[in-house]
């Protein structure tokens, strides 16, 4: 039992830092969902979406989008690649909105729609 323990208490601590996010596939690019470790400043099925929700309607956000990505692949350690994940991606869009203006939201949403995030 003791012999448990300690695979135990690192499994939970990976557990911890244990952050996905998810890209639909595009032309510019194949879609997929990356598993990684890093500081849990995102949700578990984290978006680059909801980094770039809450700048102003006006401002660029593909350059948001993309630092967002970078960033996410930067800080963490990639543990697995699976391919795209429509359910995965669904529920990082569903806690992207959580807690917004619903207007500014969708406005926001319609600019990165268009660039196939």
């Amino acid at each position: 039992m003791r012999v448990l323990i300690l695979p135990g208490l690192v499994l939970l601590a990976c557990a911890l830092v244990l952050r996905s996010y998810t890209l639909p596939p595009a032309p510019d690019r194949r879609g997929g969902t990356t598993l990684l470790l890093t500081w849990p400043n995102r949700p578990l099925f984290g978006s680059p979406r909801a980094d770039c929700l809450g700048g102003p309607v006006d401002a660029p956000v593909l350059p948001c989008l993309i630092a967002s990505v970078a960033r996410a692949r930067d800080d963490g350690i990639i543990v697995a690649q699976f391919p795209f994940c429509a359910t995965c991606y669904d529920l990082s869009g569903r806690l992207a909105v959580m807690g917004r203006d619903p207007a500014q939201t969708q406005a926001r949403l319609a600019q990165i729609a268009r660039f196939g995030w």
